[in-house]
């Protein structure tokens, strides 16, 4: 059984808002997320979120947190789910164009909540 990181699921769906938002907007990301998350001590996720959401994307081979097939915050909630149990990713569909890429996004989930543990 996995234990559940020390950062809120509803702080991680708020991020992953923020960094759609941001990318969107063309907006430099890791300041936005910053901004957001440094008042609750978690600024040093800025640049490890961008990096989940990033590669997330690489993996999943769509924009996440727009048009999820399963609703709106869908995404926030798979986003959430992944980063409380990274296995759960064996779950999704393998990555076509690059299998090697649901590795690197179990990394990249797995090193976040390292990084969420000391902060």
């Amino acid at each position: 059984m996995s234990v559940a990181p020390p950062l809120p699921a509803a702080l991680l769906a708020r991020a992953a808002r923020c960094w759609r938002c941001a990318r969107d907007q063309r907006a430099p990301v890791q300041q936005r997320l910053h901004a957001l998350l440094a008042p609750l001590g978690y600024e040093m996720m800025a640049p490890v979120i961008d990096s989940v959401m990033t590669i997330g994307e690489a993996c999943l081979g769509r924009q996440l947190c727009r048009g999820c097939p399963i609703g709106p915050d869908g995404d926030e909630a798979l986003l959430c789910a992944l980063f409380a149990d990274p296995a759960r990713l064996d779950r999704l569909p393998p990555c076509r164009a690059c299998p090697e890429r649901r590795e690197l996004f179990a990394g990249a989930l797995s090193s976040a909540r390292v990084m969420a543990a000391l902060a």
